[in-house]
């Protein structure tokens, strides 16, 4: 996902996604395989008459099919966070942004707060004067952590230009 407006101005960026462990190929293996393997004993169980058990195998790899194509699906889903001199734009969508914001720097506030319920996750919120986006559903307790930490880290650092002049000059 990239950004529609090309810049030469420095910024940080900072991409969200989902841990997606199974790959489009190793998913189309798997279920070759357990159809392999369903409609095997379907076979084996229509040798000794069991001709009924055909719709419940055909069932259950639908089903399966459709947990592999919805777990692939979200697997795409992305949230980048670019931090500008002047404004924190957010973009987040499958494979291409669906939702835009955009907030100044400078009147932004990072907040992780609790989750709604005892046992339900914190919640990690940009917001300005109440209003914002909610940022890293997928991510773990302690990676939301990090990412509140970074980020607020970088709404509230000095001018990025004057970071890199800085850093020239410490090189020369």
């Amino acid at each position: 996902m990239s950004s529609r407006y090309e810049t030469t101005e420095p910024m940080r960026r900072l991409v969200i996604a989902p841990n997606g462990s199974l790959s489009v190929a190793q998913a189309q293996w798997f279920f070759i395989g357990m159809c392999g393997v369903s409609f095997g004993i379907a076979a084996f169980m229509t040798v000794f008459g069991l001709w009924l058990v055909w719709p419940f195998a055909g069932l259950e790899m639908a089903a399966l099919g459709a947990g592999l194509y919805l777990s692939l699906r979200d697997n795409g889903y992305r949230e980048v966070i670019s931090v500008y001199e002047d404004r924190i734009e957010v973009e987040a969508g499958l494979d291409e942004p669906e939702r835009r914001w955009e907030f100044p720097r400078l009147l932004t506030q990072v907040r992780l707060s609790p989750g709604v319920y005892r046992n339900s996750p914190s919640r990690l919120l940009l917001t300005r004067h109440g209003h914002g986006c909610e940022l890293g559903r997928c991510l773990s307790e302690e990676e939301r952590e990090k990412v509140a930490q970074r980020l607020k880290t970088w709404v509230t650092a000095p001018q990025l230009s004057s970071l890199r002049d800085d850093c020239r000059q410490r090189v020369l």
